[in-house]
């Protein structure tokens, strides 16, 4: 697959039109449009609905283009890597997290990092969960840090990073605050601001509650566990969370664990095989610091 025909196609679904692709690459438009049919020729699929107006992506075409931009990025980031070797410089460890460590562990780990290590350029990026498996698999990045567990075909190696027990986030002043713990069985007039039906933690939760033998009252359902947090910070409900992001919480909320037992697994995931340098492995260390003394 020819990268230029890539690059080409990426820069329609971008700019919307052929022109503006053709500006880009400094190729006249015909050039382009033949780079699409010879990239559309290859996949087996059209990429664009084609009228005397516009380019129309299918929905062939929308399924491609996050693959796409990975594999370019991918392009560049080998080019970026064969020019430090080159010139012998440009060491770094690039790390990828789901939002629940980025958003508390992840940044208490970069900050120890760099003061080992402030000859080591460091990349962070979060993602959500099957993008960064997708990525990882990739070798777009060195470390991944996320919840367990991972589907057993996924190309990566695991290594345990630690757990935390569930806590429940209620509003400011609510009477199960002044309790230690908090159990399921004690939420059941309350409403639960729930995950969407295919995270993880929510899939987690629901199986607590299933043991528990008893069913939440859900009025609101998200994909952000933040979103949910923010909630019932403007006074209405109950989430329940990790401790990484109820630590996160800018409105008025008391946390408080949950007395039901809901363990939740974090792992260290990189592309199966690779070989981790020494730099990659002291932030490994630095998240792990992190993560025991949070």
């Amino acid at each position: 697959m020819v990268p230029k025909a890539l690059n080409a196609f990426c820069l329609i679904m971008r700019r919307g039109s052929l022109a503006g692709a053709a500006t880009d690459m400094n190729l006249s438009q015909p050039a382009v449009s033949r780079l699409i049919s010879n990239l559309e020729h290859e996949l087996g699929f059209a990429l664009f609905h084609r009228d005397r107006r516009a380019l129309r992506p299918t929905d062939e075409a929308r399924r491609f283009f996050q693959e796409a931009e990975r594999i370019l990025a991918g392009i560049e980031q080998l080019a970026n890597i064969a020019s430090d070797i080159r010139k012998g410089t440009g060491q770094q460890v690039r790390v990828v997290a789901m939002s629940r460590l980025a958003n508390s562990v992840l940044p208490r780990a970069a900050i120890q990092f760099r003061k080992i290590m402030p000859d080591i350029a460091l990349t962070l990026e979060t993602h959500h969960r099957r993008e960064m498996e997708r990525w990882l698999t990739g070798r777009q990045f060195d470390v991944g840090f996320g919840p367990l567990p991972i589907d057993d075909n996924v190309k990566l190696d695991i290594r345990p990073l630690g757990s935390t027990q569930a806590v429940v986030v209620l509003p400011k002043g609510h009477f199960l605050g002044a309790r230690d713990k908090v159990s399921i069985r004690d939420l059941l007039d309350e409403e639960l601001l729930s995950l969407t039906p295919d995270t993880l933690l929510q899939q987690q939760i629901d199986a607590a509650f299933t043991i528990a033998g008893v069913k939440p009252r859900v009025g609101i359902q998200t994909s952000s566990s933040l979103i949910a947090i923010n909630l019932v910070g403007q006074g209405w409900g109950y989430t329940i969370t990790d401790v990484f992001t109820a630590s996160c919480a800018s409105g008025p909320v008391v946390v408080r664990p949950l007395a039901d037992a809901l363990s939740l697994e974090f792992g260290i995931l990189t592309p199966r095989g690779a070989a981790i340098s020494p730099a990659t492995e002291t932030f490994i260390d630095c998240m792990t610091d992190a993560f025991a003394a949070f």
